[in-house]
């Protein structure tokens, strides 16, 4: 989850929470007035009384956010691995999984914050850092039992030093405070975390910007542990393997050619645009509506380069051979004008209401040759009222630019990083589970920076059902 989208589920429920947190305090207040009516000697700060509204307000958002939000969707995961987050984002290279780590010690920082306010005792930094502990292992646990999350050491990690930035910033606030003036030592301590993820994050942005290819999200951030795993190898892996092409396509991570394919639908179909594009993993999503009012949504993946704009609701559409042809000449026409139809695509109808258009290329071909090629698709359903923005247009189709030959592992060395167990695999392997190697081939995938890179795909079986996976060749 990104920033917007934590924004975006938080502002249904902050009322929410504050009616709840509101009713909690005013229930305390209710039993302190009991007490004191009693005869109760001992005062209750208004100061504190504020703190633990914040706490409980600050402790139903980070449970909704966390765990209700969530459907019960696993199965008791765990993943005791640390950093493991931190490699997925760098494989990835993704903004996303980024803020996942960030936003995971912010949401922490309040507790460390306010729990200082709570009393003498509660500003010990120990005392900080076992409620932050024990907070945040409970939250895990839970989301374990209730199968609504994972239980990850990462999480903690990432809650406790948020939790202890937090408290770092209050103790330099409340030194200042006490003193009158500020508290360099106490400031220059609650800078220290802030810094440190700084240093990080440009160090492995400087590191990313000074290599010539991009990051595979085909690597693991999880080795699977393979020594009780069975494997069995039914293909041949040659030791040695031919120099391949590498090509690159400047449509790849490239926001702006999203934004520029937005553009051009909007202006084309007179479409109006309802606001700015958000945030969904790879995605980037913008919301339209034509002169009727139909919603239209428009989404570019990051990823892979393809975007796609559509309407909701029926589909279904009946075309004669006059109307197929005339739309085809449209939209044709239209492609090749904004220069998103390279030459040689190959047209065809797809279940009667499909305008379809395909380059392939075989992939020995694709590793042999040393020129630029286009491949893809690009799939249309036109609108039943003439020249307006069609049902549902997916283009897939990317050019890509030859960069040069470069130097491959063989098959037989990939093999030995999956016997590593240096591979992604949606369900961890287990103890007793056998692993089947039928079919070992080479493809190629787009990597962070827009090179179509060439990699083994290995396929087979899983305790007898299908799988398969990649393994980078370069």
């Amino acid at each position: 989850m990104d920033f917007q989208g934590v924004i975006s589920a938080l502002l249904p429920i902050l009322s929410k929470v504050l009616i709840v947190g509101l009713a909690v305090l005013g229930a305390l207040g209710l039993s302190y007035t009991l007490y004191r009516k009693k005869g109760g000697q001992r005062r209750l700060p208004l100061k504190k009384c504020i703190t633990a509204l914040l706490l409980i307000m600050w402790f139903g958002i980070v449970m909704v956010l966390t765990t209700f939000s969530r459907g019960q969707n696993f199965e008791g995961w765990v993943n005791f691995r640390l950093f493991s987050g931190y490699l997925s984002a760098w494989h990835q290279w993704s903004l996303s999984e980024f803020q996942l780590i960030i936003f995971n010690m912010l949401m922490f920082m309040p507790l460390g914050f306010l729990i200082p306010l709570l009393g003498m005792r509660t500003r010990r930094f120990t005392r900080v850092l076992l409620t932050s502990l024990f907070v945040t292992i409970g939250i895990e646990l839970f989301q374990m039992i209730s199968r609504r999350g994972i239980f990850e050491l990462d999480d903690i990690l990432h809650n406790t030093i948020g939790s202890i930035a937090g408290y770092l910033m209050m103790n330099a606030i409340l030194d200042s405070v006490k003193q009158r003036k500020l508290a360099f030592r106490s400031a220059g301590l609650a800078l220290c975390i802030p810094l440190v993820f700084v240093l990080l994050f440009t160090g492995a942005i400087a590191v990313y910007q000074n290599k010539e290819l991009g990051n595979l999200s085909i690597r693991p951030a999880i080795k699977q542990d393979m020594r009780e795993v069975g494997v069995e190898l039914k293909a041949e892996l040659p030791e040695e393997a031919e120099p391949a092409s590498l090509y690159v396509s400047e449509r790849i991570y490239d926001l702006e050619y999203g934004k520029e394919m937005a553009a051009l639908v909007e202006r084309s179909f007179d479409l109006q645009r309802k606001e700015e594009n958000r945030i969904d993993g790879m995605n980037r999503i913008w919301s339209f509506v034509d002169r009727d009012g139909n919603p239209y949504t428009f989404n570019y993946n990051l990823k892979d380069g393809g975007w796609q704009l559509y309407i909701e609701g029926d589909r279904n559409l009946t075309m004669s051979e006059a109307e197929t042809a005339e739309h085809k000449e449209f939209y044709e026409n239209w492609m090749r004008s904004n220069d998103i139809l390279p030459e040689g695509a190959v047209f065809s109808i797809q279940s009667g209401d499909t305008l379809r258009w395909d380059i392939s290329q075989p992939v020995a071909a694709i590793a042999e040759n040393e020129k630029d090629f286009a491949e893809g698709m690009i799939m249309l359903i036109p609108s039943s009222e003439g020249q307006k923005a069609p049902l549902d247009l997916f283009h897939a189709m990317n050019e890509n630019k030859y960069v040069r030959k470069a130097e491959l592992i063989s098959p037989a060395q990939a093999y030995e990083e999956v016997l590593q167990g240096n591979f992604y695999i949606y369900n961890d392997l287990k103890k007793g589970d056998l692993l089947r190697i039928e079919q070992v081939e080479l493809e190629y995938t787009y990597d962070s920076k827009g090179y179509y890179q060439p990699v083994y795909n290995f396929s087979g079986t899983v305790n007898g059902e299908d799988w398969n996976t990649q393994i980078p060749a370069i």
